[in-house]
């Protein structure tokens, strides 16, 4: 599996490229303002087909490219149930006026907790983490130990809990629960910033460790 890393949008939203080496099928892991053109222009095989369009939470700076990405790739758009709602009017749900309009998605396809999502021979699982959102979700390849964790957890940070639909006790709960269980050499690639892992993670983010006993 090759991973393609696309920084995108007014606030360095990192948005990932799952390419199967095997059938050239591909899954895109958000999809921040802007990010279509950079994501066609990093594939360097025209037969790679992107498939799906996974979002880990409704927030509009990981959503607001994904319309755009449909259109050209004829992806389907993937989305917890319980972050839904944002992205039938994303400006409507934003904390402040984007100054730009973001077209609404009214017909995504809902995610289960612990559903598979097959892209080739790659398998995601899907791990509903609420708590940054009400439907926030983390995808994790066993095969591949990486985890895409969206704003769930970041490196030595976690996801705010303090914007509508956050919740602090249920982001630790989700860490908890849903991450911390994995073993330490999981790779953790996160929605903005650097990429990191559990073992350092559960050894050195200070609202783990703070939490965590």
């Amino acid at each position: 599996m090759e991973i393609i890393t696309v920084v995108s949008g007014p606030v360095a939203t990192n948005c990932y490229v799952l390419i199967d080496d095997v059938s050239s099928k591909a899954v895109v892991i958000d999809a921040p303002l802007d990010c279509t053109e950079q994501i066609f222009s990093r594939l360097n095989d025209d037969s790679i087909k992107i498939e799906k369009i996974l979002l880990t939470h409704s927030h509009w700076d990981h959503t607001a490219g994904a319309s755009d990405l449909r259109k050209i790739s004829n992806a389907d758009i993937y989305i917890h149930p319980d972050d839904d709602y944002r992205l039938k009017d994303q400006n409507k749900h934003s904390v402040f006026p984007l100054g730009f309009n973001i077209e609404p998605i009214n017909n995504a396809v809902l995610l289960s907790n612990y559903e598979k999502i097959p892209v080739g021979d790659i398998e995601l699982e899907v791990r509903h983490t609420p708590g940054h959102t009400e439907g926030s979700v983390c995808f994790i390849d066993y095969k591949n130990k990486v985890v895409f964790s969206g704003d769930t957890l970041f490196f030595r940070s976690i996801g705010r809990a303090d914007l509508p639909g956050g919740d602090y006790k249920a982001i630790l709960n989700s860490i908890r629960n849903e991450l911390m269980t994995l073993s330490d050499d999981f790779k953790v690639f996160t929605g903005h910033g650097a990429i990191t892992d559990i073992g350092f993670e559960r050894r050195n983010n200070p609202f783990l460790i703070d939490n965590m006993m």
